[in-house]
């Protein structure tokens, strides 16, 4: 009850009533990265002395972390053409955008200009934190900015091209996407994070962006692009899902979505919390396994994924890294003892596995297990 009750408090029509706030939705808004949003409604939120302190110490440091975010983008030493990705591009969308809580700062540039990028990046006093497939990883006085060598993340090869190369045509000197691609790019960011856990933080984005710049007049123009990565039907759920729970006005382009389905993906939303910070992937470990279970490569490769986060020694010494699968499987055996699971858990965990896995189909958002699209030496490629 307190996960939907925390939802009036984040809604485009809550009117002039009053709303009682308890320190279980003071931790829900944490949980969400939405504790700033409500700002605007302050002086109608009913809560203890303490509790209104805290919130706004917390709002405070906040709205501090953003300045130094903000002026960290606006100092970026990067000489060539690049585009900053969601942050302050979601963010322009809020009718406050400082209350919009700040992660890392995603940049993109064109092919030829990403090794330049990175050479000016590191000459103004950026450190190398991570190298990955995907991004090269920096940070500066604690303002970490990602390096985008590619930023799709879907199962169909001609689908993440096409995304990407629509971002790389449309850099321009303002460093923001035209509204309606910077839109598609938030609607993919939610999708390519779904799997994991994906918070209220990146639904409220979705949510400004529909409320700004999708009247029913625009939705075919968005509707091409978004069927062109194959998430036209996504985002008709997601839209009527902010419909139903966060008091966006009603469009006709998404009245066609299965409510059931709305409420099942928003049941998924409040249970996982920003990026999935509040799921525990090993004390669920049948669920996992099962979930990603559409064949034995596809189990392996999910151990193999999961043991190389968790074995640290793995993580040190390379010839062990090829055995991360069986350490996995001893990790999730030696879990599933100490938690002296009965059937009926079991049987829940394997309901809870194939309830997921039928929802994600019936939208039509990308499932790792599928295989993901990466770009690799000059191409995409399905790994």
């Amino acid at each position: 009850m307190t996960q939907y009750t925390v939802l009036n408090l984040l809604s485009l029509n809550i009117g002039k009533a009053q709303i009682e706030v308890s320190y279980e939705m003071y931790k829900e808004l944490i949980l969400h990265a939405v504790l700033a949003l409500p700002l605007d409604r302050w002086n109608r939120l009913v809560m203890s002395d303490d509790l209104r302190k805290s919130w706004r110490e917390d709002i405070l440091k906040t709205i501090y972390y953003n300045c130094r975010y903000n002026n960290a983008q606006q100092m970026l030493p990067i000489s060539v053409p690049y585009v900053i990705l969601k942050g302050t591009s979601a963010a322009k969308y809020y009718p406050h955008p400082d209350y919009r809580s700040m992660g890392d700062i995603d940049i993109m540039t064109r092919r030829e200009d990403y090794n330049q990028a990175l050479e000016d990046l590191l000459s103004d006093g950026y450190i190398i934190t991570s190298s990955l497939e995907r991004e090269t990883r920096l940070e500066k006085n604690g303002i970490i900015v990602e390096l985008h060598k590619f930023f799709a993340s879907l199962n169909e090869i001609e689908q993440a091209q096409y995304l990407d190369e629509l971002i790389i045509e449309n850099i321009n000197t303002t460093h923001i996407l035209p509204d309606l691609v910077n839109g598609l790019t938030l609607l993919e960011h939610v999708s390519q994070h779904l799997e994991r856990g994906i918070g209220l933080r990146q639904i409220v984005d979705w949510l400004m962006f529909v409320n700004r710049c999708l009247p029913d007049e625009k939705w075919m123009d968005f509707f091409e692009l978004a069927r062109k990565i194959g998430l036209d039907q996504f985002a008709i759920i997601l839209t009527r899902m902010c419909e139903i729970y966060l008091g966006l006005p009603e469009r006709n382009w998404c009245s066609s979505a299965d409510d059931d389905i709305c409420h099942e993906l928003m049941d998924y939303i409040l249970l996982s919390g920003n990026f999935g910070n509040k799921r525990e992937y090993d004390k669920d470990a049948i669920q996992t396994v099962l979930y990603y279970t559409t064949g034995p490569l596809a189990t392996i490769k999910m151990l193999q994924e999961r043991g190389l986060e968790n074995w640290k020694t793995a993580q040190k010494y390379i010839i062990l890294r090829p055995l991360a699968w069986s350490y996995q499987i001893c990790r999730y055996i030696v879990r599933g003892l100490k938690q002296k699971k009965s059937f009926t858990s079991l049987k829940q965990e394997y309901m809870a596995a194939k309830r997921k896995n039928n929802l994600f189909s019936k939208m039509g958002v990308r499932i790792k297990s599928k295989g993901l699209v990466v770009y690799r030496n000059g191409k995409y490629i399905k790994t």
